[in-house]
């Protein structure tokens, strides 16, 4: 599991820099949220970008976008569906902002001449990148974190009949790509 100290003393930080907000959460607090879902912000960023190197930036922004946001959250479901709606936005900016600045290395190909050299995992990693995000959101929250269908909509602000749509021709997508 990835040690999350260094996240918190940046953003403690950036805290002071920033001031404390809308003081939406407390030291302590914020802390433990850090703690709490540091590591599943981060896989989320490294599901969506496929880039190890931008997770840390990005979960990092989310967490100093809670902190500016001065809202206070009914309850820990909210803050977590919150946190994963920041995330998603920071890893489509990411993505948009790198097709552009890369646009001549940008050539969609992901490199199938390697798949047949990889293991499984690696080629499901390969094919996942080449699912466009709206279906790579949708898998990873449903498969990778256990959010149920409905859960998912919710997360991205979608129908469930929308979350089933697309878990259905990413399955398809998926299964395309791995043959």
């Amino acid at each position: 599991m990835r040690q999350n100290a260094p996240l918190i003393r940046f953003i403690y930080r950036a805290r002071s820099i920033y001031g404390k907000g809308g003081d939406n959460v407390t030291d302590e607090e914020f802390t433990a949220d850090v703690e709490r879902y540091g590591n599943m912000l981060f896989r989320l960023v490294f599901a969506n970008t496929g880039d190890l190197s931008c997770c840390d930036d990005i979960v990092q922004e989310v967490f100093i976008k809670y902190l500016k946001c001065g809202k206070r959250f009914p309850d820990e479901e909210s803050r977590r569906y919150w946190l994963i709606r920041v995330a998603v936005n920071k890893c489509r900016d990411h993505t948009r902002l790198y097709r552009i600045t890369h646009r001549s290395e940008w050539d969609g190909n992901t490199g199938r001449e390697r798949e047949e050299a990889l293991d499984e995992r690696i080629a499901l990693r390969e094919a996942l990148k080449k699912l466009s995000p709206k279906y790579r959101e949708v898998i990873f929250l449903y498969y990778y974190e256990g959010y149920s269908a409905a859960q998912t909509g919710k997360i991205l602000k979608i129908s469930t009949s929308a979350v089933t749509s697309r878990l259905q021709r990413a399955r398809e997508a998926l299964k395309k790509y791995l043959e």
